[in-house]
């Protein structure tokens, strides 16, 4: 019996998770810190209810990790400027030095992932990703990722 691509799919993707997930706290942090993180980083003065859409996720569940992460100071909350019931996240000093040390991990766990294929492997890689992103995902086409050769 042949397997079910989805579930290959599926379970290769919470394998790849989880081993990210665990590398990351080999330095002291995670996966959702990286995304939440990330997300602020590169969309400044984005709300709350903004980030929760961007990273799929139900706003309380956000909430709770942006308890965390402002207890951790790494990030703040701000009241919006035009609409005080708003509240906008910003990444702080700390935040930023986290992210930074974050990103450059991430870099050499990022190699070690694409030395599993060649170079027209990966190019394949994400053109059929970013398919199936077109396909099923709220994904609009400019946040498709494209193959940059190293």
């Amino acid at each position: 019996m042949e397997e079910r691509l989805g579930r290959v799919l599926a379970l290769s993707a919470k394998a790849a998770r989880e081993s990210f997930d665990e590398q990351l706290r080999s330095i002291g942090s995670s996966f959702t810190t990286y995304l939440i993180l990330k997300h602020a980083a590169f969309y400044p003065d984005v709300s709350q209810r903004e980030l929760a859409d961007r990273l799929s996720i139900e706003g309380p569940t956000l909430t709770r990790h942006l308890d965390r992460l402002v207890a951790d100071g790494l990030v703040r909350r701000v009241r919006g400027d035009r609409d005080r019931r708003v509240s906008l996240v910003e990444l702080t000093r700390e935040g930023q030095d986290h992210l930074d040390r974050v990103e450059a991990f991430v870099t050499e766990v990022d190699a070690e992932f694409r030395a599993m294929f060649s170079d027209e492997e990966i190019r394949t890689l994400f053109d059929l990703l970013n398919r199936i992103r077109s396909r099923y995902g709220r994904y609009p086409k400019e946040e498709h990722v494209a193959y940059a050769a190293d």
